[in-house]
């Protein structure tokens, strides 16, 4: 008997040591393990996510130039003018660009369907890291319309993060400073100047891992710390585009390149500080989401 058991021991820790070492993509069923663990504990942390967010109100990088409801909401309703003209403009560019490729219209010039607007709650987080994953608590009425690749907004004006899991029992979303987002195409505008589409340049804003974005531009290009960078890579959702994506935060001399300069960009909000989110999709055929 005394024999047996300990065959039974040995064959478990051989077993165990086996599945320690396999490849993580080779034990999907482990994802949904953790999500029926975690289930006890999402009231939880839901309730500490709506204490955060009463005490610690969001902080941007940026000087308010006045107080009041009145002034933000002005402010508010100006940066979405400013951004609604920016997507038109871009568009605009970009339809010319391939006329003048003899290319021809593109097959969806727009959106047959509204985007999709989603309101979720942020649990999950972890404020010491500012690159790591949130979950996200959608209405169970919505849980059916969110994608992976849909956009996570804030404020109608902000990107910061993508949907990258959905199952029937979380919704996970990364940063957009996390390097799994990839590299993302940026528009440079100078801070407190009308934004000239055609002749703004272009910066592709590579994730340095430490919540902040590396990017390279020519020397020769006008740029100062302070200014703005808005989405413009079509590898996103046409509704998101020219969203911010933060400050030039730095500027530094690259020896290994004379002739070009580094960017140092760092987001004006991070996902793990806010409260709730916007997810941001195309529109469905299927109808659109509360």
């Amino acid at each position: 008997m005394r024999i047996r058991s300990r065959h039974v021991i040995s064959l478990l820790m051989a077993l165990t040591l086996l599945l320690a070492v396999l490849p993580t993509r080779w034990l999907a069923w482990t994802g949904d393990a953790a999500d029926i663990v975690r289930i006890p504990i999402m009231p939880l942390a839901g309730i500490g996510s709506r204490v955060a967010g009463a005490m610690r109100p969001v902080h941007l990088n940026r000087i308010q130039s006045g107080t009041g409801d009145d002034i933000l909401h002005v402010e508010g309703q100006r940066d979405r003018l400013e951004r609604l003209l920016l997507q038109e403009q871009l568009r605009s560019a970009e339809l010319e660009s391939q006329l003048r490729h003899i290319q021809g219209l593109p097959p969806r010039s727009r959106s047959s369907q509204p985007p999709l607007l989603i309101e979720s709650e942020v649990t999950g987080r972890r404020p010491d890291h500012p690159v790591s994953g949130v979950e996200l608590h959608v209405p169970a009425d919505a849980t059916g319309h969110v994608q992976v690749g849909d956009a996570v907004t804030w404020d109608g004006r902000w990107l910061i993060g993508r949907i990258t899991r959905v199952s029937d029992l979380r919704i996970s979303a990364l940063p957009i400073t996390h390097p799994d987002i990839g590299p993302m195409l940026g528009l440079l505008l100078p801070e407190g100047q009308e934004a000239d589409v055609e002749s703004a340049p272009m910066v592709l804003l590579r994730q340095n891992g430490r919540g902040q974005f590396i990017g390279e531009i020519d020397r020769r290009t006008l740029t100062r710390v302070g200014d703005r960078v808005v989405l413009a890579d079509r590898g996103w959702p046409d509704s998101v585009q020219a969203f911010r994506i933060g400050r030039v935060a730095a500027i530094e001399d690259m020896d290994e390149a004379p002739l070009r300069k580094r960017l140092l960009v760092e987001p004006e909000t991070q996902l793990f500080e806010l409260p709730w989110v916007v997810v941001v999709g195309p529109g469905r055929s299927d109808g659109v989401a509360p």
